[in-house]
């Protein structure tokens, strides 16, 4: 648990410092370098062989660089994508997680590069001009936008989300949890830290809100919060899902106490395509 925390804390600092003082073209190299090694890791995570894991990996990069320069119509469809994938991926968490079980058997590669390179794609277009369709029909990506800054603040949000999502509900569930949530999945979630993974957060952001920003939140600003940490959970199980299908404890080891990059990256592959979703849409 000790390296678990030192690496969490850590973790969430460097990420923070890279989005607050980064410039934006060194920031979306960062992001990018993160989303190649996280294929690479899910590739290894499943035992696929190295020539098949170079196709692989060759193809998502070009994928990437194809998708540098899109078209806002394009983006577009590629965000309704990412909304449709992760409907049906918590759908069937939910309803029949045997079959996600049985998907990922056959086609984990392909899952895999969809569900990492749609989350790539929001995170590189969450740009100044984003919300602004009217003006611009072509899409800023984070290496060219002159006005970033003022959208640093939406990944902040999101880290800031992801990170007590989880450490709520890690630290309330190993303190109280009794009830399992999903035991054939993770046995380790209890629906006492699922419950508090999404209210604790969520609770936290509206004292913040009102207290420091003045900020008069709606209902809906409160159901996107909510969301955001729901989706949290179910990115977890979703790579959760895939390591029983491989028997794998971790995705990797490169980070004590956590296992591998795509351990970490597990929730914000639904919580980003909702967040920008919500917003931008």
């Amino acid at each position: 648990m000790k390296n678990r925390v030192i690496t969490g804390f850590s973790l969430a600092l460097i990420f923070i410092f890279s989005v607050i003082f980064l410039p934006s073209f060194i920031l979306g190299i960062l992001l990018t370098t993160i989303f190649v090694y996280a294929f690479i890791e899910w590739l290894s995570l499943i035992g696929i062989n190295n020539r098949i894991k170079i196709i692989y990996v060759i193809l998502f990069t070009i994928a990437i660089f194809v998708s540098v320069n899109i078209s806002r119509d394009v983006f577009y469809n590629l965000i309704n994508i990412a909304m449709i994938f992760w409907i049906l991926v918590a759908s069937l968490i939910i309803l029949k997680s045997s079959f996600l079980k049985l998907i990922f058997s056959k086609i984990a590669p392909i899952i895999g590069f969809t569900s990492l390179y749609l989350t790539w794609v929001v995170i590189i277009h969450m740009s100044s001009q984003a919300s602004l369709p009217e003006i611009n029909q072509s899409i800023t990506n984070i290496f060219e936008d002159d006005n970033f800054d003022t959208v640093r603040g939406y990944f902040l949000f999101i880290i800031a989300i992801v990170s007590l999502s989880d450490i709520a509900g890690f630290l309330v569930g190993k303190a109280f949890g009794k009830n399992k949530l999903c035991e054939t999945i993770s046995p380790m979630k209890t629906i006492e830290g699922f419950i508090a993974s999404v209210f604790i957060p969520s609770l936290i952001f509206i004292v913040y809100f009102i207290l420091f920003e003045e900020y008069p939140l709606l209902g809906l600003d409160l159901l996107l919060m909510i969301m955001c940490c729901i989706s949290c959970t179910i990115g977890d199980l979703f790579i959760s899902i895939l390591k029983r299908t491989y028997n794998q404890k971790d995705s990797g080891s490169l980070l004590p106490g956590h296992g591998g990059l795509l351990d970490r990256l597990d929730s914000y592959l639904p919580t980003t395509i909702i967040y920008y979703y919500w917003m931008f849409i």
